[in-house]
C-alpha cells in the first residue's frame, strides 16, 4: 500500500536511493549527531565529525534529533546549518524525536524527559486531551524545521523521520506499559496526519523502529501503525556487554530476516535504525557505549559486518546507524584525539573501508 500523503520530488529521490542500496552490495553507514557533537571535532556546524577525522569521510547517514530544537543538543537554527552542511557533503539525514513529557513544564517544553513516564502524557496529547494544543505546538516546530532545511538548489532537504522509537519497551512515555497497542497506533497516525496532512510537510519519509530482538512477524507488527504511515521498517538492537559467542549476531540477523520478509510483502525499505556496542561496564566506571579501554571484542565492527552480510535480511538493510559520541566516556564510534587513539580505531577504519560499507558522499551535486 502506498504512503498516504504526497511526497516531494527530492523525497522520492531519497526513497529511490534507499531502495537501490537495499538491493545493492553496500550498506550505508550512519551515526547519530555526527555533524555537531563529537570528541575530536573543533567545528559543530556539520563540516567535521569524529568519523571524518578518523577515516576521511563523514557517515553516509547522520542522525539528528528534535532535542536540538530547544537547546538540549543545540538550537534549531544551528541544527538547520548542520543539516545543510551535511547535505552539501553528501550525507543523508534521519530525524529522531526524543519528545519531552508534555505533562511537565506548564506551557513550556520540559528539558530531556522522554524517560519520565508519569502523567499519562500519551493519552492527554491526543485530540480532546488537555495537552493536545501543547503537543501541536511541538509538532509545529518539526514542520518549521523541515521547511527551513533547504539545499543548494533551493529545494527542501529530504529526511527520514523516526518518531516514537523503541515503542515495545518501557523506558519512554510512549512505551507498551503506558499506551495500549491501539493507543500507540492512533498516536503515531495522528502525528503523521497532523504533520503531513494539516501542515503539508512533504519532505519527511517515516521509519517505524521497535526494539529488538523480535521473534516473529506478529511480534514486530504488534504496534505497527500501518502501511499508509510507514516507509521504512526499522529495528533498534544493541549488543549489550559483548563477548565472543554471545549470540547477538545470530539474534540480530534472525530479526532482520523477519523484517526483510515483511518489507518484501509490503513494498517497504529495511534499516537497522540503531545499533552498537554497549559495554555497560560498571566495575571500572559506567560506560554506556564503548569503554575507553579494555573492550572485550575489539574487532566488533568487522565481525558485525561479516555476520550481517551472511543473511538476506542483514545484507539488504539500506542503512545502519550507531549512536552518538557525546564525550570521551560516552561514545559509540572509536575516535582519535591528541595523543589518544582508541583501541578499536583500526578495526573501525577497516570496517569503513570495506567495499560492503558506503560512507559519504552518497550523492554529488555536481552530477
Amino acid at each position: 500500500m502506498d504512503f498516504k500523503y504526497r511526497r516531494s520530488d527530492n523525497l522520492d529521490k531519497l526513497l529511490t536511493l534507499l531502495r537501490d542500496f537495499s538491493i545493492s552490495e553496500q550498506i550505508l553507514f550512519g551515526q547519530q549527531n555526527a555533524g555537531h557533537i563529537g570528541v575530536s571535532i573543533n567545528a559543530a556546524d556539520g563540516t567535521e565529525s569524529d568519523c571524518k577525522n578518523l577515516t576521511g569521510s563523514h557517515p553516509a547517514v547522520v542522525g539528528v534529533d528534535t532535542l536540538s530544537f530547544l537547546g538540549y543538543e543545540g538550537k534549531m537554527n544551528d541544527l538547520v546549518t548542520v543539516v545543510k552542511n551535511l547535505r552539501r557533503q553528501g550525507s543523508l539525514i534521519t530525524l529522531s524525536s526524543h519528545m519531552p513529557n508534555f505533562s511537565l513544564g506548564g506551557e513550556e517544553f520540559y528539558d530531556y524527559s522522554p524517560n519520565i513516564t508519569e502523567g499519562d502524557c500519551g493519552r492527554r496529547i491526543m485530540p480532546g486531551g488537555d495537552l493536545n494544543e501543547k503537543y501541536r505546538r511541538y509538532l509545529d516546530l518539526i514542520a518549521e524545521f523541515a521547511s527551513l532545511c533547504i539545499d543548494v538548489e533551493g529545494e527542501k532537504i529530504p529526511m527520514i523521520f523516526r518518531p516514537f522509537h523503541e515503542d515495545n519497551g518501557n523506558w519512554f512515555w510512549w512505551g507498551k506499559e503506558y499506551l495500549s497497542d491501539e493507543e500507540y497506533k492512533e498516536l503515531f497516525r495522528y502525528t503523521i496526519d497532523y504533520l503531513m496532512g494539516e501542515k503539508g510537510v512533504d519532505n519527511l519519509a517515516v521509519a517505524y523502529s521497535p526494539d529488538g530482538p523480535v521473534s516473529d512477524e506478529k511480534e514486530y507488527l504488534q504496534r505497527y501503525p500501518g502501511d499508509e504511515y510507514v516507509d521504512i521498517l526499522g529495528l533498534d538492537f544493541y549488543n549489550d556487554k559483548p563477548h565472543k559467542g554471545d549470540g547477538f549476531f545470530e539474534r540480530l540477523t534472525a530479526a532482520l530476516d523477519i523484517i526483510y520478509v515483511l518489507a518484501n510483502e509490503k513494498g517497504k525499505i529495511t534499516a537497522l535504525t540503531e545499533t552498537g556496542y554497549r559495554s555497560l561496564d560498571t566495575e571500572n566506571g559506567y560506560f554506556e557505549g564503548l569503554a575507553p579501554s579494555g573492550n572485550t571484542v575489539t574487532d566488533w565492527f568487522t565481525s558485525f559486518l561479516d555476520a550481517i552480510t551472511t543473511t538476506d535480511g542483514g545484507s539488504h538493510i539500506a542503512y545502519m546507524l550507531i549512536w552518538a559520541n557525546f564525550s570521551d566516556t560516552q561514545f559509540w564510534l572509536p575516535f582519535a584525539s591528541g595523543d589518544f587513539r582508541h583501541e578499536m580505531c583500526d578495526d573501525f577504519v577497516s570496517f569503513a573501508g570495506d567495499p560492503r560499507i558506503r560512507m559519504a558522499p552518497v550523492f554529488d551535486f555536481t552530477d
